[in-house]
C-alpha cells in the first residue's frame, strides 16, 4: 500500500455549522487489503473523522476524500503542509504533501434551456412542427441528433418534465415558438402560467426573437423588445428581465442601455468579447479572459446591464448529458465548476444546460437531489436565471454567504463586442438590403402616418403593425445574417417583399391624405415632395408621370413660388404623335420643410419655357467637378477613380498613385479550415484580383443637376457598370454599381478607396451613437492567419477619431493622437470604483469602447483570444506592476512629467504599422500607446473628455513623432452593405457580395429544389445587383464633417409622390415638426403606446398622444426641443416601451424641452 497524491479541493462536507474541506488521497494498493482508516493532518490541519475506505484489490488505485477543517486565520489560497495517514491491519502508511485552504459559499445554478432557431438550415414549418418528418439532407445524422426536437414538442417536452419532477425548472425565450404554442396547445395554457407564477419557468429574452442587432437598426431593436415584452408579461403573465440573447453574432454596442430603459435587468450570451466560441474554446485557457464572466455592460448612454457571459458556451452544461450515469454526470458538473469559477465575479456560476432544440437534461434534477447528499459545499442546483443574478447581486452588496460584508461593485465594461462571424455582414447580401430598404421605408412611413392622423386620418396600425413583425423575425440571427440554406432564404425575401409592400401601401396613404390638406391646385401635374427628417433640407428626388394620349410635348418642374427647378428626364416614352407618354424625371428640392413636405408641379414646357433636359455626353472627358470636389477616372486601370480631391481645402483623398472606387474580387475557401461555417466566416486566400490591370470605357455627362461619370470594365464573367454623381450643390460624392453576370463560387466582391489620412483611426455608426474600430487585415490567407477583423457598420463607416489626446509641448506646439478603443487599467481600489465607472462611460459616450482590465491581470489585445484590438492604454493610478512596467521601459523624463502634472502619454515602442499585422499580439507594455494619469487626475480627465480631447502637457523630446492625426476625416455611407475594414495604411473597404457555396448554401428542405437559371444555389448571387454607397468627407472630426446627417439624410432621402390638385387649408410647402438643435435625431414618431404587441385592438388616435423618440449624436449633452403641429402639452418622459419614466413639463404650448 502507497499513498502515490494528495490533493486539495474546493468541496466540503458536512455537517453545515463546521464544513470539512475535502482533500483527495489516492491509495495504490500492491496487494489485496482490507478496508483502511485515512486522515490528513498538519500544524494547522486535522482531521475529525478519518475516512474508511472498502478493502482493496490487488494493484487497485482508489481516490478516497477526507474531510478536514483547517485552523482559523486561513485565507482562501493559503498553503498548509499535511500529512496523509492511511492506517490498516497492515500498519500505517504515510505520505507529505501540501494543501491550500478553499472558500465554502459558492453555487452552481444549472439553468435548463434550449436554443431555438425559427430558421436556419430548416424552415419554419420544419423547426415548428415537422422535423423528423422531412425528408434527409446532407449532413443529416448531425443535425438531427436524438435529443433534437421540433418546438411543439420541446416546449411540450419540458412542460411535461416540469409536472412530474417538482425540482425541474427551466425557461422559455422567443416569440417565434411561444406564439404558436400558447395558440395552438390551449390546454397547456393553465399549467405553464402557474410555473411561470411560481417561478418553476423563467420567461427570459424580453425579445421578439434573438436579432442580430449589429445588422439591424436601433428601432428594430426596440420595437423587437416591444413584441417581445409585450407578450411575454400582457399575454403570458411573465415577467422578463433577462435579454437572453445566447447565439447571436455580436451585439449593437446600444443593445444594453435600449434593454436596461426597457425595463430589463440582465442579460446572458455566448458569443461577443472572445470571437465566437470564447477563450476557453480559442486557447484552451479560460483565464486569458480579462475581466469576469459577470458584469456590467454599459452602452454608449451610460446604461448598462449587469450581465453573464457564457464563458464555455451556451452548449457547455450539455456535457452533464451526455454522461451515461449520475456518477459520470457529477464528475462532468464537477469539472464544469471548476473552469468556471476561474472567471466567476462571485461565488456564483451559471451552467446553461442545453444545446440547440434539445429535450430536457436527464441529469440535472438528479444532480440537484444527489449533490447535497455527499457535500454540503459546493452547492449545485437547478435555478433560472432570476435566481443566479439575484444570488449575484445579494454577494454584490454584502448580503450573500460569500464572506464580503462590505459588498463589491461589478466590473463596468464598455467593450465593444464585435466582430463575430463577419462573413455574415456580406452573405446573401441582398438580406442586408431588404433589411435596411424596409427599416427606413416603415420608419418614414409611421412618422408620414402620424401627422397625416393628427390632421384626420386613420393610422394604420395593422399594416404596420405586420410590417414591425416581418422585421423582427427577419431580423433573427440565422435570417438577416445570410447563415440560411436555399429555401429559407426565399421564405425570408417573400416576408421582406410583404413588409415593404405593406408600408409603401400605407405610405401612399398617408401622402394623399396630407395632400389633401395642403393648397396643391396649379397648372400641370401637382407634385408633393415629403421629408421625414426633423430638420429642413435639400434632395434629388425622382418621380415617373404617365400621361394618356396626347401627352404634353415636353415638361418642367417649377416650385410653389413658381421658380425653375433643376430636373433631368430619363427613360422617355412617346406616343405616336411625339408626346410624352411616360416619362421619369429627376430634380432637385429644395428647402423641404422637417417633418413636412413641398409641392412642385410638373408643367408642360413650351417658349418660353426650356423643357426638362436629359443627359448630355462630353467625349473624350474623364473628370468631373462641383463646389465640394473634384475626381478623375483612369480609363488605363479599370475605370476606378484616380484622383478625389476636396475643392474646398485643397486636400487630396488618396494616397498617391492609390485608387478610389476600385473594386476587387477575391477568392475564398468554401469552409473555415478550423470550424466550417462558411457563410459565417470571411475566408479569403489572399489579396483579390482588381479591375485596375484591364481598361474600362469611361463616359463623363452633364445635365442642370450635376455631372456624372460612367465606366464599365469585366472581369471573367463578371461586367460592372460604376456611375458616380457629383451633384450641384451637394458636398458628397455618390456611386452606383452595377454587377451584371456571374461572380462565379466561393468569391468576395469589395470596392476601395486608398485614403491618405495618416495617423486617423477607424470608426463606424453603430446603434444611436458611433465607436472606434480596431484596424483589419482583409488580404490575409484564412488558412494561416484566422481574423480579418471586418466589422458591420449602421449607415456609414470611415477614418477619423472618436476622441483624440493633444500633447502640448513647450514651445506652443500640438501633437494629436486618434484614440477609438481602450484599456482602462486600474486597480480595484473601493475608493475610486465610482469614478472608474464614470471614466468608462464617458468615453463610451465620446465613442471609445473600453476594457477595464487590473494592473497585474491578462491584458487585452492579442487575437487568439479577444475579438478586437486596442489602440491606447489608459491607465489610472501611478503606484501599480502596469504603469512602473511601462515607466521602466522608457525615459525618466517620462516619471517626472507624470508626478510634475498627473498625466502623461508614453508613445508606443514602434509605429503602428509596425505592430497591426495579422494575428497580433500587442500585450506588451510599449506596443500601444500608454496614458498614465494619477489617481487625483482622473476627475479632471473625466471633465476633460466633454469635447472629445484629452490634453496632455510634455516636454518636446518626449512626443512621439509617429501616427499623430491629420485632422480630416472620410467616410463611405451605405444602403445595407454593412460590412467594413480599413488597413493599417488607410486602405477603406466595404464588402458588396459574396458567392458562398459552403454549408448550408443550397440546401432545399421539401418541395421541389429551385435554383437560379444557370442551376446555381442562390447563395452563389448568380444575378443583377446595384450597390449604392456615398463618399463624404470633411475637417475635424466625424462630427464637424457631418456624417451622421450624411447617413441620415441618404438613408431617409425625400421623396415624391404624384398627387391630386386641390385647394387645402394648409399652404404648398409646410413644416408639420421639428427637433432642434439638427445633432438631436428624431429615432421614431408615432402614436403614443403599443396595443397590438399586446394582444389588445390597434385603434390608435395620435391626438391622444404621441411618442417622439430622440437621441443626441455627437456624444455632447443637448436641450432638445420638440414642436408638432397643433401644439404639444403634458409631455413626460417614457422608456423605449413608452411607459412612463418620469413627469416633464412643457417649455411652451407647441413645443417641449427635454435635456439629454
Amino acid at each position: 500500500m502507497l499513498i502515490s497524491q494528495i490533493e486539495a479541493t474546493d468541496l466540503f462536507l458536512g455537517p453545515a455549522g463546521a464544513p470539512r474541506q475535502v482533500v483527495r488521497v489516492t491509495l495504490t494498493a500492491g496487494q489485496a487489503s482490507p478496508p483502511v482508516r485515512v486522515r490528513v493532518e498538519g500544524p494547522s490541519v486535522r482531521t475529525p473523522e478519518p475516512a474508511v475506505t472498502e478493502a482493496l484489490a490487488a494493484g487497485e488505485q482508489r481516490v478516497v476524500e477526507v474531510g478536514v477543517l483547517i485552523a482559523a486565520p486561513a485565507s482562501e489560497g493559503s498553503p498548509h503542509r499535511v500529512t496523509a495517514v492511511a492506517d490498516g491491519p497492515a500498519g500505517r502508511v504515510t505520505a507529505e504533501g501540501e494543501v491550500r485552504a478553499a472558500a465554502t459559499g459558492w453555487t452552481m445554478w444549472m439553468v435548463s434551456h434550449f436554443h431555438y432557431d425559427p430558421v436556419w438550415w430548416n424552415t419554419q414549418r420544419g423547426f415548428t412542427e415537422v422535423w423528423q418528418d422531412l425528408p434527409d439532407v446532407p449532413g443529416v445524422d448531425r443535425l438531427r441528433p436524438p435529443f433534437v426536437r421540433t418546438a411543439f414538442d420541446l416546449v411540450r417536452a419540458h412542460l411535461d418534465a416540469a409536472r412530474r419532477d417538482p425540482d425541474y425548472q427551466f425557461v422559455l425565450a422567443e416569440i417565434d415558438y411561444l406564439k404558436p404554442y400558447w395558440d395552438v396547445f390551449v390546454a397547456d395554457r393553465a399549467d405553464l402560467r402557474r410555473m411561470v407564477r411560481d417561478g418553476r419557468v423563467e420567461l427570459v429574452g424580453g425579445m421578439y426573437n434573438e436579432p442580430n442587432t449589429n445588422l439591424t437598426h436601433p428601432e428594430s431593436t426596440i420595437r423587437n423588445a416591444v413584441y417581445g415584452v409585450g407578450y411575454q408579461r400582457d399575454v403570458l403573465g411573465g415577467d422578463p428581465r433577462t435579454a437572453w440573447m445566447l447565439d447571436v453574432f455580436g451585439h449593437d454596442p446600444a443593445f444594453p442601455g435600449l434593454m436596461a430603459d426597457a425595463g430589463l435587468t440582465s442579460s446572458a450570451w455566448a458569443r461577443g468579447p472572445f470571437h465566437h466560441v470564447g477563450a476557453k474554446r480559442h486557447t484552451g485557457d479560460i483565464t486569458r479572459m480579462q475581466f469576469p464572466s459577470e458584469f456590467e455592460w454599459i452602452s454608449p448612454t451610460g446604461r448598462g446591464l449587469l450581465t453573464a457571459y457564457m464563458a464555455n458556451h451556451y452548449v457547455a452544461g450539455w456535457d452533464v448529458e451526455r454522461k451515461e450515469t449520475l456518477g459520470e454526470a457529477m464528475t462532468e458538473a464537477y469539472a464544469q465548476y471548476r473552469e468556471l469559477r476561474k472567471v466567476a465575479a462571485t461565488r456564483n456560476v451559471l451552467l446553461p444546460v442545453g444545446h440547440d432544440h434539445n429535450i430536457p437534461s436527464r441529469w440535472c434534477t438528479e444532480i440537484h437531489r444527489e449533490w447535497p447528499r455527499r457535500y454540503e459545499w459546493p452547492k449545485f442546483r437547478m435555478g433560472v436565471p432570476r435566481d443566479f443574478f439575484a444570488a449575484v447581486r445579494a454577494e454584490l452588496s454584502g448580503r450573500g454567504p460569500a464572506h464580503d460584508p462590505a459588498g463589491r461593485v461589478v466590473s463596468p465594461q464598455t467593450r465593444d463586442m464585435n466582430p463575430v462571424y463577419p462573413g455574415k455582414d456580406v452573405s446573401y447580401i441582398d438580406t442586408k438590403q431588404a433589411q435596411r430598404a424596409v427599416e427606413t421605408l416603415v420608419l418614414d412611413t409611421e412618422r408620414l402616418a402620424t401627422l397625416a392622423a393628427l390632421l384626420g386620418d386613420r393610422y394604420p396600425s395593422e399594416a404596420l403593425d405586420k410590417a414591425w413583425r416581418l422585421l423582427a423575425y427577419g431580423a433573427h440571427h440565422d435570417a438577416v445574417t445570410g447563415t440560411e440554406s436555399d429555401q429559407v432564404y426565399l421564405d425570408l425575401v417573400a416576408g421582406w417583399q410583404e413588409a415593404h409592400s405593406l408600408a409603401g401601401a400605407a405610405r401612399r396613404d398617408a401622402v394623399a391624405h396630407l395632400a389633401g390638406e395642403a393648397d396643391t391646385s396649379g397648372d400641370g401635374q401637382a407634385l408633393l415632395v415629403s421629408n421625414s427628417m426633423s430638420w429642413a433640407r435639400d434632395g434629388r428626388t425622382r418621380v415617373r408621370l404617365d400621361y394618356p394620349a396626347p401627352g404634353p410635348r415636353d415638361l418642367q418642374i417649377r416650385d410653389d413660388d413658381g421658380a425653375e427647378v433643376p430636373a433631368v428626364a430619363d427613360g422617355v416614352r412617346r406616343h405616336a404623335d411625339g408626346t410624352l407618354a411616360e416619362v421619369e424625371v429627376s430634380f432637385l428640392a429644395a428647402d423641404v420643410p422637417a417633418l413636412g413636405y413641398r409641392v412642385f408641379r410638373a408643367v408642360p414646357a413650351g417658349p418660353p419655357r426650356r423643357p426638362v433636359a436629359g443627359w448630355a455626353t462630353r467625349p473624350g472627358a474623364t473628370a468631373i467637378d462641383n463646389d465640394a470636389f473634384a475626381i478623375e477616372a483612369d480609363p488605363e486601370r479599370g475605370g476606378a477613380l484616380s484622383r478625389i480631391v476636396d475643392r474646398r481645402t485643397g486636400r487630396d483623398l488618396l494616397r498617391p498613385g492609390g485608387l478610389g472606387g476600385e473594386l476587387t474580387v477575391q477568392e475564398e475557401y468554401d469552409g473555415h479550415h478550423v470550424w466550417g461555417e462558411g457563410p459565417w466566416h470571411l475566408l479569403p486566400k489572399g489579396p483579390g484580383a482588381g479591375f485596375a490591370d484591364r481598361p474600362a470605357e469611361v463616359r463623363v455627362e452633364h445635365s442642370p443637376l450635376g455631372s456624372r461619370l460612367t465606366s464599365v470594365a469585366a472581369l471573367g464573367g463578371l461586367r460592372v457598370t460604376r456611375e458616380v454623381l457629383l451633384a450641384e450643390g451637394a458636398d458628397r460624392i455618390d456611386f452606383r454599381t452595377h454587377v451584371d453576370g456571374s461572380i462565379g463560387q466561393d468569391r468576395l466582391l469589395r470596392v476601395r478607396f486608398d485614403v491618405d489620412l495618416p495617423g486617423a483611426l477607424p470608426v463606424s455608426e453603430v446603434g444611436f451613437a458611433a465607436i472606434g474600430r480596431p484596424f483589419g487585415f482583409p488580404d490575409v490567407d484564412t488558412a494561416e492567419s484566422l481574423w480579418t477583423l471586418d466589422n458591420p457598420a449602421h449607415t456609414w463607416a470611415g477614418l477619423s477619431s472618436t476622441a483624440r489626446i493633444v500633447v502640448h509641448d513647450p514651445d506652443g506646439g500640438r501633437h494629436g493622437y486618434a484614440i477609438g478603443v481602450a484599456e482602462v487599467i486600474a486597480a480595484d481600489d473601493e475608493a475610486h470604483r465610482d469614478r472608474i465607472r464614470t471614466l468608462l462611460a464617458t468615453l463610451v459616450g465620446q465613442g471609445v469602447t473600453a476594457t477595464r482590465t487590473h494592473p497585474d491581470g491578462p491584458r487585452y489585445g492579442a487575437l487568439d483570444v479577444d475579438s478586437n484590438l486596442p489602440d491606447i492604454r489608459i491607465v489610472v493610478g501611478t503606484r501599480n506592476a502596469f504603469a512602473d512596467a511601462v515607466l521602466g521601459a522608457c525615459d525618466d523624463g517620462y516619471r517626472r512629467t507624470l508626478a510634475e502634472t498627473g498625466r502623461v502619454l508614453v508613445p508606443a515602442a514602434r509605429p503602428r504599422a509596425a505592430v497591426w499585422i495579422p494575428d497580433a499580439d500587442l500585450r506588451a507594455p510599449r506596443d500601444l500607446p500608454v496614458l498614465i494619469v494619477a489617481d487625483s487626475d482622473t476627475d479632471a480627465l473625466i471633465a476633460d473628455l466633454a469635447d472629445a480631447t484629452i490634453d496632455v502637457h510634455q516636454p518636446g523630446a518626449l512626443v512621439g513623432g509617429e501616427d499623430t492625426l491629420t485632422d480630416y476625416s472620410v467616410a463611405l455611407v451605405n444602403h445595407g452593405t454593412p460590412g467594413f475594414v480599413a488597413q493599417p495604411d488607410g486602405t477603406l473597404y466595404l464588402s458588396l457580395m459574396r458567392a458562398c457555396s459552403g454549408w448550408p448554401s443550397g440546401v432545399w428542405i421539401d418541395g421541389p429544389r429551385r435554383t437560379t437559371p444557370d442551376g446555381a444555389g442562390f447563395a452563389l448571387q448568380h444575378w443583377s445587383h446595384t450597390f449604392r454607397y456615398s463618399l463624404v468627407a470633411g475637417p475635424g472630426d466625424w462630427r464637424r464633417a457631418g456624417f451622421v446627417r450624411a447617413g441620415q439624410e441618404l438613408n431617409h432621402p425625400v421623396r415624391t409622390d404624384v398627387v391630386a390638385a386641390g385647394p387645402g387649408p394648409l399652404p404648398p410647402r409646410a413644416s408639420l415638426g421639428s427637433v432642434r438643435p439638427e445633432r438631436v435625431i428624431l429615432a421614431a414618431l408615432k402614436p403614443r403606446g403599443n396595443p397590438l404587441a399586446a394582444g389588445l385592438s390597434g385603434e390608435v388616435d395620435p391626438a391622444d398622444g404621441v411618442t417622439v423618440r430622440l437621441y443626441e449624436s455627437s456624444g455632447t449633452p443637448a436641450l432638445a426641443r420638440v414642436s408638432l403641429l397643433g401644439g404639444l402639452r403634458d409631455p413626460a418622459l417614457a422608456s423605449v416601451l413608452e411607459e412612463p419614466a418620469s413627469a416633464q413639463t412643457a417649455s411652451a404650448q407647441t413645443a417641449s424641452a427635454q435635456p439629454l
